[in-house]
């Protein structure tokens, strides 16, 4: 993951990034990165990738074009499997789609929209009419939208998720905001339950269509060990590369999202130990292997990785509780008493 500015055109309700013009990665530079790290993989693995951040990735096309054509000239040990770029949409003209198209099989751009017209407004800096969707629809159908709920549009996530499906959007990876930003309260609890268990319905009606992620948690893995439940690659599998070559385990940790002495400490983490990121008030539920935890916003909003948020924690066990009685109808519908009898049991335990 390259940072390759802390540059922006937007300002989301949410956002917990630094915004600065002036820090932007040099070409030659992100070349001797990439190669370094490379080498230092050795045979570790089979395949790498490469993710463009920000910031937003498009106000610095012409450094995407020209890092990319180079990354396809050279021969790696280790094959580059595909260029990736998290993208707002708003900046693409029709140099880039051109470019982008030509090169769709081997550089992909992964759209933020948060849901419907109105909530792309709310959260996004009135952005709607600036995003092709039709594009990003066609040219990468295989690729998630990416629809981050705030308490703003939260009572509108029935509508955001049917709106993208009907843009042709297969997959939408849905989240809600978190940060510095954010004030969640009790009563986005008894929401998010509301809109989850239309969102069941439709699914059930819809049963062709990709659930949307909230609604798409694997209930099975519950009978994982603990051990099993690695929540994230991130200082591991993943190496976040700053503008000025510091290395972190994600963009959360870098000074992007962090104050630079917090950023300094984390890289003094040891990722390996998953064991020991788990709060011992967690230990026992289960949940855990499932559980969405993310290192990089406890530590942002805590400055502890262990320190899970308690709105989190309650939403995810309503987004849970609905992906059971999803499967449970699901169950119904095709006669499948096995998965039936054991879906049950888990919503015993949860309730």
């Amino acid at each position: 993951m390259l940072l390759i500015t802390y540059s922006c055109n937007l300002n989301c309700t949410y956002c917990y990034e630094t915004k600065a013009a002036d820090k932007v990665m040099n070409l030659e530079n992100a070349k001797r990165y990439i190669l370094t790290i490379v080498e230092e993989i050795g045979s570790e693995y089979d395949e790498f990738e490469i993710q463009f951040m920000g910031g937003e990735p498009l106000t610095r096309f012409q450094f995407i074009k020209a890092l990319s054509i180079w990354l396809w000239q050279q021969t790696f040990k280790i094959p580059l499997v595909q260029i990736f770029a998290a993208t707002n949409g708003t900046l693409l003209n029709g140099e880039m789609k051109e470019w982008f198209f030509e090169n769709k099989d081997r550089i992909c751009l992964g759209l933020s929209f948060d849901g419907d017209i109105i909530m792309q407004n709310t959260n996004r800096s009135n952005s709607y009419k600036d995003v092709d969707l039709n594009y990003f629809a066609k040219t990468w159908p295989n690729q998630s939208v990416k629809m981050t709920i705030s308490p703003s549009t939260i009572p509108f996530l029935y509508d955001g998720v049917t709106f993208l499906h009907k843009m042709g959007f297969n997959d939408i990876a849905s989240d809600l905001a978190m940060g510095t930003k954010i004030s969640w309260e009790r009563m986005h609890l008894e929401i998010f339950n509301n809109e989850l268990a239309k969102l069941t319905e439709f699914y059930l009606q819809n049963s062709d269509l990709k659930r949307v992620s909230l609604l798409d948690v694997d209930i099975f893995a519950v009978m994982l060990t603990n051990e099993s439940a690695k929540k994230c690659s991130c200082g591991e599998d993943l190496v976040c590369v700053d503008y000025d070559g510091g290395r972190y385990a994600c963009h959360l940790f870098s000074p992007i999202s962090q104050s630079r002495a917090s950023a300094r400490l984390s890289q003094k983490i040891d990722f390996k130990r998953h064991a020991d990121f788990i709060p011992q008030v967690c230990q026992d539920c289960i949940l855990l292997p499932v559980c969405t935890i993310c290192y990089g916003m406890n530590y942002l909003l805590s400055g502890d990785i262990t320190q899970q948020d308690s709105f989190v924690c309650q939403a995810f066990k309503i987004q849970f509780y609905n992906c059971c009685n999803l499967y449970l109808k699901i169950s119904d519908k095709t006669k499948n008493t096995s998965d039936k009898a054991l879906i049950e049991r888990l919503l015993a335990e949860i309730n």
